[in-house]
């Protein structure tokens, strides 16, 4: 017979940590986790005679708002494992158990809106890297992935098991976690943990440990007593088959495809794993977001394909990621100069897919050593001959929370060129200078080499930043990118130019207020210039007067920008429009606000806005999107974005409609399908997929993207394209 743990003992800890304080945090760090003899059924009913010899803690303060304040709710953690699982449980107490946020159903969801219970671990326990693994009230599983100690990715996805259940005065969880799913050091019995509680109403992070009020590698405790660890032969094995239909429409060609496709993936050892895949298929990939592009620079779109996110970590480079930099105070140079950009793989100039025949990942650690390897065998297309891609990536542990690092990567797959990249970089960090405070940074050389172009190759980057979760936080960035730096597997959007940039910002916490939670003003200036002359590419001076939270999460953001924009002969950042610019300086003044009410709420609406001057003329910006949840099946927003120029002899208007409906028949069951518009391409993007997740690695899809494009002629919609997947992908893990 099974129910509930009584929290009675975790309360007993529980008023004991409160009269404790922030002293009681550091003092117990350590968690002493005993070996199961039966594995627990893992339901998410809690059964006293299964988790009788787990380890259990309760002693969790905020993390946020207010770090290291009482938190608002009682919560109880349990731990244990056998020779091939951690397992893993909690309670989540609430005094109105009606307030619990659980709005997702849909398996792969992101729980960030929902309340959640959340762990971390780090195999190596080097504070650097860690593997996150939450539930919601739901029992819809979520994980994601920690490189260098503060950049979280929620793109991977592990193998787990997890179950949860309402109670009478909240929710309850449990885990497994094969240890086949992580790495790990097998010769340390330690290993870095971490746990939390999410809390929406009161957007409140309740954890065990945190260091400048964020839950990461760098600040987490330590779980100790892992012995006798068994990974099993370490093998998976994961067959994937899908049929496309293609039929084209006004003459275009029609086609079917039948495509078979194998991953395998093996465990050296606990801390190396090496991945094969031929004939890799991503017929099922997420569709992107489209971008409109409307400036002078490139359009950065994230990997969402599964064999790249794969052990991605490892060839993160320099603090540059995905989506931007790596959330140093002072850092605007985003992803320019990434060495290392895997969209650059198995994607032509069209962004069509381009065949992969084959290819290996190898990657782990050994001691404070880490590693990584890729090689790729892409397919001839157009007139580009088929090439073999590779990348190589070592990083060491240095001091408490640092490392050293070194990449190389080969070959070029848009051309028939030969190209190469070096480079090194050190990411420093520290978060045991005291009062709360971080001292961080990252710096970065690299070199190209290729058959294109003869001149400096030469790329370098130093930022540092002192940050604190509440007070002054202030810092720097400085990089330089020659003219031709040309990474033929990387990213870069800005060349022959060099960048300076200050920020500094303060943040007021608020502890007896009945309406606000924080409060924020900063300022900060940014200038690109071109290396040649002198002359600048950009310069932004911004000011942010205006920033603030409430206790119920809307949020409003108020700035002014003055923006400096210098044009060369060529630069014609309106070039979509067909609007001309002429050479020269412009100099502008745009402010703007954003405004958001809570995530959490059924109904929920933003709005980004900008205007004022642009170029030699205006500019009105708006970007309008509501959000409606009725329940935890069904979820959809409608996003505008709206551009109306202003300038000499021209006025121009873009229009640009995103319209994304997810709804969740059950937890296995889902269909998500996303429309997308816009009125300088004409074109109509309709993408629904189904997905029924049998279990964590075992999937079912059925894809259909259909395109059709606006006839000015009669304003009618007309089709163009429409591809149909279906796939299966099952894993063996033995």
């Amino acid at each position: 017979m099974f129910r509930t743990v009584s929290a009675a003992a975790a309360n007993t800890a529980f008023v004991g940590m409160l009269l404790c304080g922030q002293a009681a945090l550091a003092a117990e760090k350590l968690l002493e986790i005993g070996m199961l003899e039966k594995a627990p059924e893992i339901d998410g009913v809690i059964g006293v005679d299964e988790w009788a010899k787990a380890a259990s803690r309760s002693d969790l303060l905020q993390a946020s708002p207010i770090e290291f304040a009482a938190p608002s709710e009682e919560t109880a953690w349990y731990f244990a494992y056998d020779e091939t699982t951690l397992y893993v449980a909690a309670v989540a107490h609430y005094e109105d158990p009606s307030s619990i946020i659980a709005n997702v159903l849909r398996q792969g969801a992101s729980l960030g809106d929902d309340d959640s219970l959340n762990i971390l671990v780090d195999g190596s326990n080097n504070k650097r890297n860690g593997y996150v693994f939450a539930l919601n009230a739901n029992g819809v599983r979520a994980d994601a992935i920690f490189t260098n100690g503060v950049d979280q990715s929620d793109e991977w996805d592990g193998i787990w098991r997890g179950a949860a259940t309402r109670t009478e005065s909240g929710w309850a969880m449990e885990m497994a976690i094969p240890f086949n799913t992580v790495s790990f050091d097998p010769a340390t019995d330690t290993w870095g943990l971490n746990f939390w509680r999410n809390i929406q109403r009161t957007d409140e992070t309740i954890a065990w440990q945190s260091v400048g009020g964020d839950v990461n590698p760098t600040g987490s405790g330590e779980m100790s007593g892992l012995r006798n660890l068994d990974q099993g032969f370490g093998l998976d094995i994961v067959p994937a088959l899908s049929g496309v239909r293609v039929k084209g429409y006004n003459g275009l060609d029609s086609d079917n495809e039948l495509n078979p496709s194998l991953d395998l993936r093996y465990r050296f050892s606990p801390s190396i794993s090496g991945l094969l895949t031929i004939n890799t298929d991503f017929a099922a990939t997420e569709v992107d977001n489209r971008q409109l592009g409307l400036d002078r620079f490139g359009v950065f779109f994230p990997e969402k394909r599964t064999f790249f996110l794969a052990d991605f970590d490892i060839f993160q480079f320099g603090g540059i990621v995905d989506g931007g930099p790596s959330g140093l105070v002072g850092t605007v140079a985003g992803t320019n100069a990434m060495p290392f950009f895997s969209r650059r793989i198995g994607l032509g100039d069209d962004n069509q897919p381009v065949d992969i025949i084959a290819g290996g990942k190898l990657s782990g650690r050994t001691g404070a050593l880490g590693f990584g390897a890729l090689l790729i065998r892409q397919d001839s297309y157009d007139d580009i001959d088929a090439t073999d891609l590779a990348v190589a990536r070592v990083t060491y542990d240095i001091l408490e929370e640092s490392l050293l690092g070194a990449i190389a990567t080969f070959g070029d797959p848009g051309s028939n060129d030969d190209n190469s990249v070096a480079g090194i970089d050190f990411r420093y960090r520290n978060t045991r200078i005291g009062n709360g405070r971080i001292l961080a940074g990252n710096a970065w050389w690299q070199q190209s080499s290729s058959d294109a172009v003869s001149g400096d190759e030469n790329a370098v980057s130093v930022a540092f930043a002192l940050s604190a979760d509440e007070g002054l936080s202030a810092g720097f960035q400085y990089q330089q990118v020659d003219e031709d730096y040309a990474p033929a597997l990387g990213f870069v959007d800005r060349s022959g130019v060099r960048l300076y940039s200050l920020e500094a910002e303060h943040e007021t916490k608020f502890r007896n207020s009945d309406l606000f939670q924080e409060f924020e003003v900063s300022a900060r200036a940014s200038r690109w210039e071109y290396l040649d002359s002198g002359m600048v590419q950009s310069e932004t001076l911004q000011v942010i007067p205006l920033q603030f939270e409430t206790l119920s999460g809307e949020f409003v953001r108020v700035w002014f920008r003055r923006h400096t924009e210098g044009l060369l002969t060529g630069d014609q950042p309106l070039d979509r429009l067909g609007v001309a610019l002429d050479p020269g300086i412009y100099a502008f003044n745009r402010p703007g606000f954003f405004l958001r009410t809570a995530r959490y709420r059924p109904l929920g609406f933003s709005l980004r806005a900008n205007f004022g001057d642009f170029y030699n003329g205006e500019r009105l910006e708006l970007r309008p999107e509501v959000r409606w949840t009725p329940n935890r099946h069904l979820n959809t927003s409608l996003t505008f974005g709206f551009n109306r120029f202003e300038l000499p002899g021209e006025k121009q208007i873009t229009r640009q409609v995103t319209w994304n409906t997810e709804i969740a028949f059950n937890i296995d069951w889902s269909l998500i399908t996303n429309v997308q518009y816009d009125n300088l391409s004409d074109d109509l993007g309709i993408n629904a997929r189904l997905r029924y997740n049998v279990a964590a690695g075992n999937d079912i899809w059925f894809v259909v993207n259909h395109n059709m494009r606006r006839d000015d002629f009669d304003d009618r919609f007309d089709n163009d394209q429409t591809t149909a997947v279906a796939k299966i992908r099952y894993t063996f893990r033995f």
